[in-house]
């Protein structure tokens, strides 16, 4: 939605000028900052305070030979959204595990912060953030101290597939990596009343064998975390942050135990529809889907209320249609049996699909709409999108082995 805004609107916005005052205001002033619970820079602590438990390189699969045809062709006109990380390498991203000791955790954002510098702590980015993740609260009204054990802090989120990639699989990461060489205890800081897939991770790694102590802060306290649990992945691409393969198993058993098993029958061909939205609308997408059902195909809806269901049916799908957003990150939890159809505007393309298909070894393919239009909708020729899939899929069918190998056309 921010590529359409105009430079006037962000020039008028008041946050924006709320949010230079108040720094300005602030500036040099950490104790006032602590008592605004105002933290507006991003930073990591010295290296006396941080343990290193894990640093690693991995390589994206989508940097291979046979992925360089569609690889070529989500490039073209692309809009990912790419930002100043520490991390140069467009193909790669870093792993780290850290323990950080002693940082607050605000209560309006569950972001910890380190309180001898005042910045929000990030190893990735040292930047100014925004108005919506630093501005000014009564979170220093109370301060609450956590045990000495490893604390996780899962911030305020209600984005499904950035929390799944971004934060989730990363901190799963972290807890294989170390197992119980840290202890047995966790301490896990939430936000109150936090969306149900944050209460699945907590019940996941009780299903795994840690003794978990779940915070859900007030917007008028502050947490005191002597020992914080960082894990994140580094990259240049703000949406390809997923890079923890090796936690996806260990993520996929123990989140199937935590919210049980799915009796009913599922389908193995799916259309994945974006819920109620305002961006991202796709003209004559149910005539599409209509002639898609008379081929298998049945509409799927990811929601809060339904993340067993999502599990189980991405598990066993042998086909996905999507548009990209934030139930797409599903397609991690395939065997690698499915092919991913991802359905795009031709002038705003997106490598998040083939990104997170060739890290488990799904077949992917692109298929392009109109141009983009406000609020990034655009639209599609349902027949011709219809016989395109038919054509993939057909392909894929007679491709022995691995169906990623199969040529797609640059476009």
């Amino acid at each position: 939605m921010g590529r359409h805004r105009s430079a006037l609107k962000q020039t008028l916005d008041l946050k924006n000028k709320a949010f230079a005052i108040t720094r300005l205001v602030t500036m040099d002033h950490p104790a006032l900052r602590r008592a605004l619970s105002f933290f507006p820079e991003r930073g990591w602590p010295k290296a006396d305070r941080v343990e290193i438990l894990h640093r690693s390189t991995h390589v994206f699969p989508w940097m291979a030979a046979e992925f360089e045809a569609e690889r070529a062709a989500v490039f073209t006109h692309n809009v990912d959204p790419v930002w100043p990380s520490i991390w140069p390498h467009e193909g790669s991203a870093e792993r780290l595990v850290a323990i950080v000791h002693n940082v607050i955790v605000p209560g309006h954002r569950v972001t910890p912060v380190d309180p001898v510098t005042g910045r929000q702590i990030d190893a990735e980015v040292r930047e100014q953030v925004k108005w919506s993740t630093a501005r000014p609260s009564i979170s220093a009204l109370r301060t609450r101290v956590l045990s000495d054990d490893l604390t996780i802090v899962i911030p305020r989120m209600d984005h499904f597939g950035h929390l799944l990639t971004d934060v989730l699989l990363p901190l799963f990461f972290a807890v294989q990596q170390i197992g119980f060489s840290q202890g047995e205890r966790l301490n896990v800081v939430t936000s109150q009343n936090p969306v149900p897939l944050i209460t699945a991770f907590v019940s996941a790694l009780r299903a795994a064998g840690y003794s978990v102590t779940h915070i859900q802060t007030r917007v008028n306290e502050t947490i005191r975390a002597p020992r914080y649990l960082h894990a994140r992945c580094h990259t240049r691409n703000r949406d390809n942050k997923f890079a923890v393969p090796e936690a996806l198993d260990f993520a996929w058993r123990h989140l199937t135990i935590a919210l049980g098993r799915v009796e009913r029958s599922l389908p193995r061909r799916i259309y994945l529809q974006r819920g109620l939205t305002r961006t991202r609308r796709v003209a004559n997408e149910n005539r599409l889907i209509r002639k898609l059902e008379d081929e298998g195909f049945q509409k799927f809806v990811g929601r809060w209320d339904n993340l067993a269901e999502q599990l189980a049916a991405f598990r066993h799908a042998e086909a996905v249609v999507a548009v990209h957003g934030g139930g797409l990150p599903n397609i991690l939890w395939s065997t690698g049996e499915a092919t991913l159809i991802e359905l795009m505007a031709r002038d705003a393309r997106k490598s998040f699909g083939l990104h997170l298909a060739s890290e488990v070894g799904v077949a992917y393919r692109s298929v392009y709409g109109s141009a983009e239009g406000a609020m990034q909708d655009f639209a599609i020729d349902p027949d011709a999108v219809f016989d395109e899939i038919q054509s993939i899929l057909a392909l894929r069918s007679r491709m022995p082995g691995d169906g990623q190998r199969f040529a797609p056309k640059i476009r």
